[in-house]
């Protein structure tokens, strides 16, 4: 057996056998089935699914008010400056899990919150993994703006979807932007393709820049990823051309506003006014406020050839959306049915915080001082506020953690 097929037999052992994690770096997290936490590893080149074991029962609503995120970390783990790379709320738990980067030397770190503001760290030396080594990955020394690696995209989100991993980043190759499909167990399979889309406001074909944030949604009855590049055109993908060594040109199907990065996207549900369940999705973004689109928007924009003009700096085309009261937020999951978790920065007060926000309201109470939180308003007869401002107003105050002023303005 020559030298080459020894080296290849080997790299596919290492993959995906069972041992202790070995993580150099995390960029990004996602829960799969099983008790599985895939941890995305730029500097190694690969994905790992760290075997967790069973939850817990949950106990309680658990709404999270942590509002000084980094003095808790750094008081629980009795270290320095902490940067939270990545979040991920574990289903069914009440769980977060953060990974994190310590000190200078930016350790890699999963650290698990609960609503009450405690925390734990994991042993990632001691807990079973299996891993897989991401082919044709990105080896580049550059650096942009001379502190930002190429090699930290490559990976820049992970979704579990459907029985299989889904991983969109930087590869090797000439056309960098690539999305690949893993299935798990881990073999030595994936699915590797290169995908290109129309730039909205670059008014370009693009095949260097990543997806920066993705979800799924069925569109005319027909997965499809749905992803959003910097900048911020939104592009549909369909699933069924995802084969390996294929190249792809995604949908430009809206343009969501300049100078701007995606920060995370997810899928949720919400009811519509007359109470039926519509499926959402929420974009999240560094320098704008998030995004709420509707599926059946997106579907609809799917339909038509796609935007291949540009569109002017500033306007918003292709779907109809809403803004959501999310600026300052980084990451976002579904904690349960009930609440969104957010890792934020509160631009006022410069504190990080992990917090949850009620999915019906979009807000946090405690964000603001209004009107109807002067100790002298008092609601009166007035028959709307009684109807829905005051019922809002007081599961607020519970949620955030002030039940003491339900009874204020009575």
């Amino acid at each position: 057996m020559n030298s080459k097929i020894l080296v290849a037999v080997a790299a596919t052992l290492v993959s995906t056998g069972t041992f202790a994690a070995d993580v150099k770096s995390i960029s990004r997290l996602a829960f799969g089935p099983d008790n599985i936490l895939f941890v995305a590893d730029w500097k190694g080149s690969q994905v790992e699914a760290l075997t967790l074991p069973a939850p817990l029962p949950k106990m309680g609503e658990g709404t999270f008010n942590i509002v000084d995120l980094e003095a808790l970390l750094s008081k629980s783990l009795g270290a320095g400056k902490i940067t939270v790379e990545d979040m991920a709320a574990r289903p069914g738990s009440g769980e977060v899990y953060l990974a994190v980067s310590i000190g200078a030397n930016k350790t890699p770190a999963i650290v698990v919150v609960t609503s009450d503001q405690k925390v734990r760290e994991l042993d990632l030396a001691g807990m079973k993994s299996t891993a897989v080594t991401l082919k044709d990955s990105d080896e580049s020394k550059y650096e942009f703006w001379k502190q930002t690696p190429e090699r930290s995209f490559t990976v820049t989100d992970m979704k579990w979807h459907n029985g299989e991993l889904f991983v969109a980043g930087l590869s090797n190759q000439n056309f960098a932007s690539t999305l690949r499909r893993i299935p798990y167990p881990f073999t030595d399979k994936q699915t590797m393709t290169s995908v290109e889309i129309y730039h909205t406001t670059h008014n370009q074909v693009e095949t260097r820049a990543p997806i920066r944030a993705m979800s799924f949604a069925t569109l005319g009855g027909k997965p499809y990823v749905v992803a959003a590049y910097t900048c911020t055109p939104l592009v549909t993908i369909p699933l069924e051309d995802l084969k390996d060594g294929a190249h792809v040109k995604g949908k430009s199907i809206a343009e969501l506003g300049y100078g701007n990065t995606p920060a995370d996207m997810i899928s949720y549900s919400a009811n519509d006014p007359g109470g039926k369940p519509k499926d959402m999705l929420m974009l999240l973004n560094y320098q704008r406020s998030a995004n709420i689109i509707p599926v059946s928007e997106v579907e609809a924009a799917n339909e038509k050839p796609g935007i291949d003009k540009p569109v002017p700096a500033g306007e918003i085309a292709g779907v109809q959306e809403a803004q959501a009261a999310l600026v300052g937020a980084t990451r976002i999951d579904n904690l349960d049915d009930h609440f969104f978790i957010v890792v934020r920065r509160a631009l006022e007060t410069d504190d990080l915080q992990l917090v949850s926000i009620d999915k019906a309201m979009l807000f946090r109470l405690t964000d603001f001082v209004s009107e109807y939180d002067f100790p002298q308003y008092k609601y009166n007869n007035n028959a709307f506020q009684l109807k829905y401002f005051r019922p809002a107003h007081d599961m607020l105050m519970k949620q955030e953690g002030f039940p003491e002023f339900i009874n204020t303005h009575n």
